[in-house]
């Protein structure tokens, strides 16, 4: 039997003169994703495909797009907890793009494995609010296209593409780590697996997170 989605209790958020002249109204059950997002608490935990990429993204412009009763802007940090195998590269970077347009700063948490393209999006966060689990793996490569038959002009185009995506990603990494780039490039050449530690020196993320201390007996 499929696990299905909980619905938990909400309550909107009432004026002060509400809360002094009206009774207090009933929740509005709403399911547990969406009662997270009003938390501006988002899960990137899938393959990072155009579908669900153009969702994601629509729902983080929207929490942003979003005003409070006096038109003030709302600047409460967003955060994006990640287990992802990766995916698109430029679904990829139209995350991480998003994550540097919107105003408020973007907690990034590494959970289970972060890798590919996840990974570019967790390094993306706010300095300072880039987060690891301490049992996270983080996996850092140079983009792949899928095989597909091509003339020689063909090829010869991909390959001139896919070096400047390269380029691209290298780029990134290297001023979100503060390594230089050419060690970032090298780094892509093959599979670079990090645990949360290794991440952390390497400057994806800010800090691992501690277990919680278990109580004195």
């Amino acid at each position: 039997m499929p696990l299905r989605i909980p619905r938990v209790p909400y309550y909107r958020e009432r004026t002060e003169k509400e809360e002094k002249t009206t009774e207090k109204e009933k929740p509005v059950w709403i399911d547990l994703y969406e009662r997270l997002y009003k938390e501006r608490v988002l899960f990137l935990c899938k393959e990072i495909q155009t579908p669900f990429v153009n969702r994601f993204i629509a729902l983080l412009l929207l929490l942003y797009l979003d005003t409070d009763i006096y038109g003030n802007y709302n600047d409460t940090d967003a955060y994006i907890y990640i287990n992802s195998p990766g995916g698109r590269a430029d679904g990829s970077l139209a995350i991480y793009d998003t994550i540097q347009y919107i105003l408020a700063d973007v907690c990034t948490i590494a959970m289970g494995s972060t890798a590919s393209g996840a990974s570019l999006i967790l390094v993306g966060g706010t300095v300072t609010k880039r987060i690891a689990f301490p049992n996270a793996r983080i996996l850092i490569h140079q983009p792949s296209s899928a095989p597909i038959r091509k003339n020689i002009d063909g090829l010869v185009m991909e390959a001139e593409d896919m070096l400047e995506l390269r380029n691209t990603i290298a780029d990134i990494y290297a001023q979100k780590t503060g390594k230089p780039v050419d060690v970032i490039q090298k780094d892509l050449e093959r599979d670079s697996f990090m645990s949360a530690t290794e991440a952390q020196d390497y400057g994806i993320v800010d800090r691992v997170t501690k277990f919680k201390k278990e109580d004195p007996q």
